[in-house]
């Protein structure tokens, strides 16, 4: 997409937006659109869509069709999210600034060209961008390259946040929970800059007050956390083998995390140290993007899996290396054995015998739309919580009430 006159987004001033205004030939303009106040609701958003379902584009809000600065009095940018995050489906990826002109306010809005295309309003049509103008899209064929781009997109977003399998044996892997997801930021050098200005001191000073050994450092463009260490009497496994989190350059993430027994004659595995690594992941996460949550994410393409090495019986109690770290915990441990025996006499020893995933091909949507149906607010805190929540991590888990 082009830049508005010839600057970076972050860098723009009013002056850069003044000048555009005179110079832009609107009338021609693929990529430019000027709207005032008074524009409706529907019509900014068929532009929204068309710009999202094309190659980007920038609609300046408060500027009369004759490149007059008339300001906003009824839109402000607030109800610009709204709009865009409540009329279209999915949440496309764009960015709002404000410039004021002597007691004039111009909104102008950057919407990227869509990773997830098509981008329908809620009237339930689909728009694109021809010449200057946004038209709806009638030709299935048109329709038919759209939603083949998309599968293409989606693919590569899946294929990015992919980990390759375990091959190898180990006695003491049961299996393994994979979680990845793709953040699309409303503007990527915005995500950019959050991640090459993470001071990774301080993260690892404020990771060792919960985990007591772990490794944190940058590899290529990511950075990547592991807690903890795995090996065998041999050495160190391979690659992958291992408790880890990926954190990309653009927020978007990858990690594993081992489900492990080390007693040969005990199949069981205890779940309560994987969700502890996630916690942790969380940390280490949101201490170095958190930033960017909520307004500089438009959404995220999420999934989770289970993969099962051997069979196993999950539970959940404090081990050592939980109590190492919470020492205040253990008075729970009778509770919960307890309370995990009493669940067995009704319903039998758990087994996970088989592989699972969430959703059963490709990825699932996390954004504002999605938040509120589960019933949730829309802030960094739950949209986090979304991305490192995994229904795997709680197998075993068996309320102490069940004992009462």
């Amino acid at each position: 997409m082009v830049n508005i006159n010839g600057k970076e987004w972050m860098n723009l001033t009013p002056a850069d937006i003044q000048s555009a205004i005179s110079e832009i030939d609107f009338d021609e303009s693929f990529y430019f659109e000027l709207k005032d106040d008074r524009v409706s609701p529907k019509k900014m958003m068929e532009e929204v869509s068309a710009f999202s379902n094309t190659f980007g584009g920038y609609i300046f809000l408060g500027v009369s069709d004759d490149k007059q600065i008339e300001g906003c009095a009824e839109w402000n940018e607030q109800r610009i999210h709204t709009a865009i995050h409540d009329s279209i489906t999915p949440t496309p990826s764009f960015d709002v600034k404000k410039f004021t002109f002597d007691t004039s306010v111009v909104y102008v809005i950057k919407i990227d060209e869509g990773s997830e295309p098509p981008y329908i309003t809620s009237s339930g049509k689909i728009y694109e961008r021809l010449s200057s103008g946004s038209f709806a899209i009638k030709d299935s064929s048109k329709l038919s390259q759209i939603y083949n781009k998309r599968e293409q997109l989606l693919a590569k977003m899946e294929k990015k946040v992919s980990i390759p399998p375990v091959y190898e044996n180990s006695n003491n892997i049961y299996g393994y929970v994979d979680i990845g997801f793709t953040l699309v930021a409303s503007d990527i050098q915005v995500a950019i800059d959050t991640f090459n200005g993470v001071d990774l001191k301080a993260i690892a000073e404020g990771l060792a007050t919960e985990m007591p050994s772990f490794n944190l450092s940058y590899v290529g463009n990511s950075i990547v956390y592991t807690p903890g260490g795995v090996s065998t009497q041999n050495g160190h496994l391979p690659a992958h083998t291992n408790n880890f989190l990926e954190i990309m350059a653009d927020g978007s993430s990858r990690m594993r995390i081992l489900l492990i027994n080390n007693d040969p004659e005990d199949s069981s595995v205890n779940m309560t140290l994987p969700m502890v690594i996630l916690s942790s992941y969380k940390k280490a996460y949101t201490n170095i993007m958190g930033m960017l949550f909520p307004h500089k994410v438009a959404y995220a393409k999420k999934y989770e899996s289970l993969t099962v090495r051997k069979q196993f019986q999950p539970v959940m109690y404090y081990d050592d290396f939980v109590l190492e770290v919470h020492p205040d915990w253990q008075k729970d441990n009778i509770k919960m054995w307890e309370a995990i025996q009493n669940h067995r006499k009704i319903f039998g020893t758990t087994t996970i015998v088989t592989d699972d995933r969430i959703p059963k091909t490709g990825l699932y949507t996390i954004d504002k739309r999605h938040l509120e149906l589960w019933g949730k607010e829309y802030n960094a805190e739950s949209i986090i919580d979304e991305l490192f929540f995994s229904r795997y991590t709680t197998l075993g888990a068996v309320s102490i009430s069940e004992n009462d």
